[in-house]
């Protein structure tokens, strides 16, 4: 631990006049502990205005001491953490409303009863069930609580075939709301407990969901990990910095070239190959394609719409963000710090670490948002919900 102790606290947001945001966290040790400090001015996040805490937090998140970086966290997150190959089962889903396909898949981690209770996953970018850190989240999931966990998978994504002109974005809402139907009607009627999980792009998703569903969603509480809170903020940062820019800016717009490279002529509406090959940043691909695919007239506009910020304030079912104030695609510039500290139903945990969707702990080395999701999620089951499994090592 290379570093203070305030600079290491983690520092929480949230309605203190809920009385229930308190109860949770009093069961949730690695998002909160007391600590007998007031908080002041000088406990804001690099200064800036409103970010100074709810309260004061014993709890402290250092990484091991190669990781402060957070472009060393991010690499070790994505590739030198070891892969766990969990075993999944898939269903191939068309939706009636265009023909695109997407899939679930099922982590098989041991038998489970009909009622058990079932975290659906939303991946980032252009990932999948494969990726380590939705396969690390199932596996704690199940070994802490016994959870089922389900990945949903979009669109072209982790080996699904493009059947539809349209592909998938954050304001994309059909397919989520078409899964979730069928999981909670069709595949799985007698789960009475669905948690929702998102990661990075996935977690745009969930937040778009639960601010057009309402009351009306079947999901009782839901977490969101390095959320791109505010897209037009993400992508000044992702420009900001040489680094920034190759690993980030570059690669990820590299990585939707691959990915779109399966809808063909399908594109050909919105741009040239030549042009979509050309294009050097997300902004750039957007601007061509995703932004006309959805009805928008530029990349700034769909990025307006599809930001998380703007809908904090009106969730109204129970969810957990946790942000790392270094994720260089996330920065912290675009977080509405008094949504989160006047909405009762959400919460928001920042680290001083952790990069995007890292959060490597000097501890373990395992996941330390990956402990504190499946502690939050936890407070919603009670003695009735007590999982028995047989379970599978």
């Amino acid at each position: 631990m290379f570093t203070s102790r305030d600079k290491a606290e983690v520092k929480l947001y949230f309605d203190s006049n809920n009385e229930e945001n308190q109860k949770i966290l009093d069961q949730c040790p690695h998002l909160y502990q007391k600590f007998d400090k007031d908080v002041t001015v000088n406990d804001r996040i690099n200064g800036i205005e409103d970010s100074e805490p709810t309260i004061r937090n014993g709890v402290t998140f250092y990484p091991p001491y190669y990781l402060y970086n957070s472009h060393f966290m991010n690499y070790y997150g994505s590739y030198k953490i070891p892969k766990l190959n969990l075993k999944t089962r898939r269903e191939l889903l068309v939706n009636p409303i265009d023909g695109g396909t997407v899939s679930l898949d099922f982590f098989e981690l041991g038998e489970f009863k009909e009622d058990t209770p079932t975290i659906v996953i939303n991946h980032g970018l252009t990932g999948g069930s494969h990726e380590r850190y939705v396969q690390y989240f199932a596996q704690r999931a199940y070994k802490e609580k016994g959870f089922r966990s389900v990945v949903f998978n979009y669109r072209g994504c982790a080996g699904n075939p493009v059947t539809a002109d349209r592909a998938y974005s954050a304001v994309q809402l059909d397919d989520i709301k078409f899964v979730t139907e069928y999981l909670t009607k069709t595949a799985l009627p007698l789960v009475k407990k669905w948690f929702l999980v998102g990661f990075s792009l996935g977690s745009a998703i969930l937040v778009n969901y639960m601010a057009d569903a309402g009351k009306d969603s079947p999901y009782l509480a839901h977490v969101s990990i390095s959320n791109p809170m505010n897209m037009v903020e993400c992508t000044k940062n992702l420009s900001s910095s040489y680094f920034n820019n190759l690993l980030y800016n570059k690669g990820l717009a590299n990585n939707l070239k691959r990915l779109f490279r399966k809808f063909d002529g399908r594109l050909e509406k919105y741009a040239t190959k030549e042009q979509i090959m050309a294009a050097q940043t997300i902004a750039d691909f957007d601007d061509l394609i995703t932004s006309k695919m959805f009805g928008f007239e530029t990349a700034h506009d769909y990025y307006l719409a599809a930001s998380s910020s703007k809908s904090i304030r009106n969730l109204v079912k129970p969810i957990l963000f946790i942000n790392a104030i270094d994720d260089p695609i996330a920065p912290a510039s675009g977080f509405p710090w008094n949504d989160f500290k006047s909405n009762p139903n959400t919460i928001l945990c920042c680290s001083r670490w952790g990069g995007h969707l890292g959060f490597i702990s000097y501890e373990d080395h395992m996941s330390w948002s990956d402990k504190a999701a499946v502690e939050y999620l936890s407070t919603f089951l009670n003695d009735n919900d007590e999982i028995n499994n047989s379970k599978t090592e």
